[in-house]
C-alpha cells in the first residue's frame, strides 16, 4: 500500500472497486471513523461473533514533517499491518488554537473470509462465492481508503505551526482505543513528540530542551489530563525529528542523547500511567517492525 498516491492512481482504484461484486461508496475528504460496508451484511450472512484480530490507531502530527525516507518506510509498515482481520481509524492533530485539533480521517474494519471448513462446505456455494469477490474488493477499497487517509494527514504537515497538543490529543484518541473490541490493540503515533502547549512546553528559544521527566509528568497530572490505553502496545515513529523548512533558518538541529533519553522517559512514564506499553520510541525511524 502506497501512502500518497497521485490524482491517475486514485481513479483507477477507484474505478476497479466500482467494477467488483459490492460497490463501496466514494471516499469523502474526511471519511467516517466506519466507513467500510459489511460483506457479511451484504450477502446475508452472519459476521463472526469474535472481535477483530487487531485495532489499529494511526496518530499522525501535523506539527511533524517526514522526509521521503520515513515515509516509505510508514508505508511498509501500514502494509503489513493494514490486513483482513483489523479494525484500523486514522487521525490527524497539531493544536486547538490553530484549527488543527484532532480529527478522525478514516477507518473501518476489514473483515476476514471464512476459514472454517465445515461452515464453508455448510454455505451455498453462490453465496460463497459472492462473499469472497466482496471481500477482495473490500480489501482493495479499505487499502485505498487508509492510503487516502494517512496520505491526506501527512501533505497537511508544516514545519511553521507554532504549538503542538501532543498529551491532550492521545489522551482523547485512548478514549476510541478502550472502546474498540480486538484481540491486540496497536497504536502507531507519528509526531516529534515534543509537547508545546498550555501544559507544558519543551522547548526553550526555539530548541529542543532536556526536560525533567518526573516533573513534566507532574505538570500533566496537575492539568487533570487523564488517558486509558487500554493495554495498548504503542509504537511512535519521528520522535525528535528536525524538519527541515524552506525559508527558515535551522536552529537547534542537534538533538543529545540526554535529551532523547528524557523525552523517552516521559513518555514511558505517561503511557505506563495511562494502561499502554511503550514498546519502541522512533528517534526518528523505528528499527524493527511493528508486531
Amino acid at each position: 500500500m502506497k501512502i500518497l498516491r497521485n490524482a491517475r492512481a486514485v481513479r483507477v482504484a477507484a474505478a476497479t472497486i466500482a467494477a467488483a461484486t459490492m460497490t463501496f461508496p466514494p471516499l469523502a475528504a474526511h471519511a467516517a471513523s466506519n466507513d467500510i460496508p459489511s460483506c457479511y451484511a451484504a450477502n446475508q450472512l452472519p459476521a463472526s461473533a469474535q472481535p477483530a484480530d487487531r485495532a489499529l490507531f494511526i496518530v499522525i502530527d501535523q506539527t511533524t514533517v517526514l522526509d521521503d525516507t520515513l515515509t516509505r518506510e510508514l508505508g511498509r509498515q501500514l502494509q503489513t499491518l493494514i490486513v483482513p482481520g483489523t479494525s484500523f481509524q486514522v487521525f490527524s492533530f497539531s493544536a486547538y488554537a490553530q484549527g488543527r485539533y484532532l480529527q478522525p480521517l478514516g477507518g473501518g474494519y476489514l473483515e476476514p473470509p471464512i476459514t472454517d471448513k465445515a461452515v464453508r462446505d455448510s454455505t451455498a456455494v453462490k453465496q460463497l462465492k459472492s462473499l469472497d469477490g466482496c471481500l477482495k474488493s473490500q480489501f482493495t477499497f479499505g487499502t485505498n481508503l487508509a492510503a487516502k487517509a494517512v496520505g491526506e494527514a501527512l501533505q497537511g504537515a508544516s514545519g511553521n505551526l507554532a504549538k503542538s497538543d501532543v498529551v491532550g490529543s492521545l489522551a482523547s484518541v485512548s478514549k476510541a482505543v478502550g472502546e474498540a473490541r480486538a484481540r491486540v490493540k496497536t497504536v502507531l503515533v507519528v509526531s516529534d513528540m515534543l509537547e508545546n502547549s498550555s501544559v507544558s512546553s519543551f522547548y526553550a528559544q526555539d530548541r529542543m530542551r532536556q526536560i525533567d521527566a518526573d516533573a513534566e509528568l507532574q505538570k500533566v497530572q496537575k492539568a487533570n489530563i487523564r488517558a486509558d490505553f487500554a493495554g495498548a502496545s504503542i509504537y511512535v515513529m519521528g520522535a525528535g525529528i528536525v524538519p527541515d523548512v524552506p525559508g527558515k533558518r535551522a536552529t537547534g538541529n542537534y538533538r543529545s542523547t540526554q535529551s532523547l533519553a528524557s523525552l523517552r522517559a516521559f513518555w514511558d512514564g505517561f503511557f505506563a500511567q495511562s494502561n499502554g506499553k511503550l514498546v519502541e520510541f522512533g528517534t526518528p525511524a523505528l528499527l524493527t517492525p511493528i508486531r
